[in-house]
């Protein structure tokens, strides 16, 4: 009788911890996630947050703070007229509701640099940025996609949660390594596999990062203009079965859990 009673008791027990055990989702309810993750803050971003804003999306903005006002003589070649960054006074009013992230300071490949500069770049675009921001800096992105284990090792020591790369993995795993975080796909090569992100139906948590530069899209090319732009993004846009989320906060939920 006593064991028996010690089984009813354990079988309970079993019960109700399955029974309180949470359910598997992004904080609302979906098991999917997509970020767009865009480099350099330059002045073709008001366009792309026109259209995030437009479509209900959020965009990560990986800024360099040392180069902001400055003219992009180079971007002629690509787009037929010269570039510009965004002025620094535009910065907050411009980006409320994305994510503002680093991007280094002043844009140099970081594999290779001698640790000095690695810490000047990181500590100064986070001293210009984070009192824009009015919080702590939590994403960067690695520009030219330059880095190696000492890079790492230092934007982790900065207090970034989370650094990424340029390098497609083409599928919708989690990261694992958040100090080098393959996005699944630059924009030009998105539209197949957000075709396969919708049709995804699975229990798993997964995450689909889109990353790319906004001036690209005044190349006019295919698969680099703005319609093809406002396309991908109304495509993803307005789905219950998805998170749209910064680069930040979607690492914070993940260590939270």
């Amino acid at each position: 009788m006593k064991n028996l009673l010690i089984t009813i008791l354990m079988a309970a027990s079993f019960t109700c911890a399955a029974n309180k055990a949470p359910l598997k989702s992004y904080p609302n309810g979906a098991t999917k996630a997509v970020i767009f993750s865009y480099d350099d803050g330059v002045t073709q971003d008001r366009k792309l947050v026109e259209l995030f804003n437009k479509y209900q999306v959020v965009g990560t903005f990986n800024l360099n703070s040392g180069l902001f006002a400055k003219k992009l003589p180079w971007m002629k070649a690509f787009t037929g007229k010269a570039g510009e960054y965004i002025k620094q006074s535009e910065v907050k009013a411009l980006y409320i509701g994305h994510e503002i992230a680093s991007h280094s300071y002043s844009h140099p490949g970081f594999a290779g640099l001698d640790t000095a500069e690695l810490k000047l770049q990181l500590a100064r675009d986070k001293q210009i940025l984070s009192p824009i921001k009015g919080s702590p800096l939590n994403s960067f992105a690695y520009p030219l996609g330059s880095y190696d284990k000492a890079a790492m090792t230092l934007v982790k020591q900065a207090g970034f949660t989370n650094a990424r790369t340029v390098n497609d993995t083409l599928n919708f795993k989690l990261p694992t390594n958040y100090m080098a975080w393959n996005p699944t796909v630059h924009h030009s090569n998105a539209m197949p596999l957000i075709e396969q992100y919708l049709a995804l139906n699975s229990n798993e948590l997964s995450v689909m990062m889109i990353w790319g530069h906004s001036w690209e899209f005044d190349k006019n090319a295919e698969n680099n203009n703005w319609d093809y732009a406002e396309k991908l993004i109304q495509t993803l846009s307005y789905k219950d079965d998805i998170w749209y989320v910064s680069a930040g906060e979607f690492i914070a939920f993940l260590e939270g859990k």
